[in-house]
């Protein structure tokens, strides 16, 4: 399996928590992203480090920033998103941070040394929803 293909025109947020924030560089809509140290919103990776993966924060972004400084707008846990339909999500499939900065992938897409990060599930119509932070970024497969 591969990444989520994201049509980000299709990236719509259908309920739940967002924050307003500021990118720290260019984001699109659709990726998955954390909260840095600096206060600003990043793409997440599973193959840097476990603040890369989302442990002081994460979710999708709604909408685009197209270089650091410019404003952002976040899904976060516990928000419902709908991601278009080139991306297609399956029902009850859990997709995680991937290797790729801002990648949605399936856990088949990952290996042993990523810090494994289950960012949503499929919730049907195009949808997914963005988990909570019940995991510990650093240990799920790493």
């Amino acid at each position: 399996m591969t990444a989520l293909a994201i049509t980000v025109t299709q990236v719509l947020p259908a309920g739940g928590p967002v924050e307003h924030g500021i990118g720290g560089e260019a984001i699109t809509q659709g990726q998955a992203v954390y909260y840095a140290a600096t206060g600003k919103w990043l793409k997440a990776q599973c193959d840097g480090t476990t603040a890369e993966a989302g442990e002081n924060g994460y979710g999708i972004a709604l909408s685009a920033a197209g270089a650091d400084g410019q404003p952002v707008t976040v899904a976060k846990p516990g928000a419902t998103v709908t991601l278009g339909t080139a991306a297609a999500p399956a029902a009850g499939v859990v997709y995680f941070v991937g290797g790729a900065p801002g990648a949605l992938n399936p856990a088949g897409d990952l290996v042993s040394t990523n810090k494994s990060v289950p960012l949503c599930v499929g919730v049907g119509a195009n949808k997914v929803k963005i988990l909570d932070g019940a995991y510990n970024a650093g240990s799920v497969l790493g």
